[in-house]
């Protein structure tokens, strides 16, 4: 609900919208959430891989 109390009184990043152009303001609140959560749930894909499979070895397996 903070982000939203920054949309509606115009502080932070909304802070060049007025009245008159909250629902650009609202777009781009809607985005931003939109961004977190996709950055959110990359973070958590790449946190349930198993630990052979998040990163690249630097060395070859052993045959």
């Amino acid at each position: 609900m903070g982000s939203e109390l920054a949309v509606r009184t115009g502080i932070g990043p909304y802070s060049e919208y007025g009245e008159a152009r909250e629902a650009e303001a609202l777009k781009l609140f809607t985005q931003r959430v939109e961004d977190h959560r996709n950055e959110q749930r990359r973070r958590q894909q790449q946190l349930e891989q198993p630990a052979d499979q998040a990163a690249p070895s630097s060395q070859p397996p052993a045959a």
